[in-house]
């Protein structure tokens, strides 16, 4: 096989395992055993050793124990350092899109319509609905980032959102509250205040960060996380 087909497929084992993860199929502590999954592939084990490795850089799975990798658990530290990093990084952001003139018709438009079928998926209870909720959630927060126009923050913050979602799917939090502080960032937006948005902004992502941080500590308390 050669280095580009090897890394092509690597690439797409990559992308496979990232969706389960994400869609719940693979929860926290699920044990990633290379030869298990190239048989449910039906594929070689070296490129899901080296999808393996690249999902350890995305923070979403953790090897280098005895029982080799598994899915990561969050723990209550994990949750306060993941929040602090995008509190840092959004609010940033609101001031650099704010300063560039990216707060558009067009940009208004697309979090409007994100927020609309967002709040569809909010109002099922299935982890289908739960998973999609959260997709349309990270790309909220992502269009906010990628405003600013930093290729580079904006990678790192899709890998942060990556990793709030692992930890919401395995701790199933509380996203009820989600679509009124969106709604009230969008308005902030749209009547073109960078204050009212920065602040709204600031409450959700606080608000979200404790209920996650209340759901690991009560899965710490009962076992759950190591």
């Amino acid at each position: 096989m050669s280095n580009v087909i090897r890394a092509t497929l690597s690439e797409q084992v990559h992308q496979e395992l990232r969706a389960r993860i994400l869609g719940g199929q693979l929860p926290g502590g699920h044990r990633l055993l290379p030869e298990e999954l190239a048989n449910d592939l039906a594929i070689s084990q070296t490129p899901v050793k080296e999808a393996l490795l690249k999902l350890e850089a995305d923070g979403l799975v953790v090897s280098g124990l005895r029982k080799g990798a598994m899915v990561r658990r969050f723990t209550a530290k994990d949750v306060e350092e993941l929040y602090e990093a995008r509190i840092f990084v959004e609010l940033a952001s609101i001031d650099a899109a704010f300063a560039r003139g990216a707060v558009t018709p067009k940009l208004l438009d697309a979090l409007s319509e994100n927020l609309e079928r967002h709040a569809y998926h909010l109002g099922r209870d299935t982890l289908e609905d739960l998973t999609t909720a959260l997709a349309y959630d990270r790309e909220f927060h992502h269009r906010l980032v990628a405003a600013r126009d930093n290729a580079v923050i904006a990678g790192w913050h899709e890998r942060i959102l990556a990793q709030t979602h692992t930890a919401y799917i395995y701790l199933v939090s509380d996203t009820r509250p989600v679509y009124g502080e969106h709604r009230d960032i969008l308005d902030a937006l749209r009547a073109g205040s960078v204050t009212e948005a920065r602040d709204a902004l600031e409450r959700h992502l606080r608000r979200s960060g404790q209920n996650l941080l209340d759901n690991v500590r009560r899965a710490q308390a009962g076992g759950d996380v190591p």
